[in-house]
This record gives C-alpha cells, sequence and structure tokens, in this order.
C-alpha cells in the first residue's frame, strides 16, 4: 500500500505520526474486540451443544408418546383430536447488541391453550410437544446469535490483519523515508552552515 499526496515536511511528518498513532490505537480495539468476539462465540457453541442435545432428546421422547397413542388410539383419532387446536405458535423477537453485533433475541413464544380440548390420555403429549417447539425456537435464536457472532469475527479478523499487515506497515515506512529525508536536508543544512562559517572565519583572519 502506497500513501498518496506524500510532502516531504516536517508539519506533514507530524501529522503522518498522529494518524499512525490513531490507526495503531484502532488496530488495538479491534483486536480487543476480535478476542471477546471469540470468547462469546465460544461460550455460544457450548451453549448451542446443550440446548441441541437436549432437543434432540425431546424429539425422541415426543415420538415415543406419538408412537403409544398412535398403536393405541389409531390414526383416525389423532387426526381428530389434532384439529382441535386453534390458533399456531407465535414468537416474538427484539434486537439486541453484543459488542456491537446486531442479533435477535426472543421476548415472547407463545403456544395455544391445549388443557380444555384434549382427553386426559393426549394432554402428556401435547405438553412434550409444547416444550420441544419453546425449545426449539431457543435453539433458532442461538443460532442466528452464533451465526451473527461468526460473520462479525470474520470481518473483524480481516480489518486487524489488514491494518497489521498493510497499512500500519506502510505508514510506518513513509514516516522513516520522510524522516530520512529530512534528517538528510537537515545534515545538508548544517554542512552548509558550517562551511559558510569557515568561509567567513578565513575572511576576517585575511
Amino acid at each position: 500500500m502506497s500513501l498518496t499526496g506524500v510532502r516531504y515536511t516536517k508539519g506533514f511528518l507530524l501529522d503522518l505520526k498522529r494518524r499512525l498513532e490513531f490507526i495503531k490505537d484502532a488496530h488495538d480495539l479491534l483486536e480487543m474486540k476480535r478476542d471477546q468476539l471469540m470468547i462469546e462465540l465460544r461460550k455460544a457453541l457450548e451453549r448451542f451443544k446443550e440446548l441441541r442435545r437436549k432437543v434432540e432428546d425431546e424429539a425422541e421422547e415426543v415420538y415415543r408418546e406419538l408412537s403409544l397413542l398412535h398403536s393405541t388410539l389409531g390414526s383416525a383419532d389423532l387426526e381428530t383430536y389434532s384439529a382441535y387446536l386453534k390458533g399456531r405458535m407465535e414468537v416474538k423477537m427484539i434486537p439486541r447488541s453484543v459488542i456491537g453485533v446486531v442479533i435477535p433475541m426472543l421476548r415472547e413464544i407463545h403456544i395455544p391453550d391445549y388443557t380444555n380440548l384434549y382427553p386426559p390420555q393426549i394432554i402428556p403429549l401435547a405438553e412434550k410437544t409444547s416444550t420441544l417447539m419453546k425449545d426449539l425456537a431457543k435453539l433458532a435464536e442461538l443460532e442466528a446469535y452464533i451465526e451473527n457472532l461468526a460473520e462479525d469475527l470474520r470481518k473483524t479478523n480481516i480489518r486487524v490483519n489488514a491494518l497489521e499487515k498493510v497499512v500500519i506497515p506502510s505508514y510506518e515506512e513513509t514516516v522513516r523515508r520522510i524522516q530520512g529525508v529530512l534528517d538528510d536536508e537537515m545534515l545538508e543544512e548544517i554542512i552548509r552552515l558550517k562551511q559558510i562559517k569557515e568561509i567567513l572565519m578565513r575572511g576576517r583572519t585575511a
């Protein structure tokens, strides 16, 4: 990366150094954000594994309960009972921010009331299914959270690497080049002044 509009002056050098310090501070902040995102992502993945195992166990239990009822009541009665339920599951979500990452958060999960609709032998299945649906919604929320964290971590890592490997080295090289040119000019000025002084001294002696 090459900087454009480079001027070999002290004022430009000072401005460049200030910009370099600002970029380094931004790099440090992005590194901190990246580290925190990695921590949050690891925690979220652990929670996801635990919740997924729970959901799988609940799904197996619902399937067993449904198979048992199917064998005792028959498919016709089950289809009839399934038509009793009115309404549908509703999920309300709100956005929230974690380390600057906007993610969806479950605010409310509404399951239609089934307590007075079914005979006693159906209620356990309805309860287990209700629990399963709620946990599935939570699992979906957590999955979206993980995806958003991972995407922001990817973008943050790209920015950190770009600053670290391209932008900062380019600024540092430009600072060194300008400093070198200014040092050479100063040295030439000192030599020139010394030569003038020697000429004046010889003139006074003569």
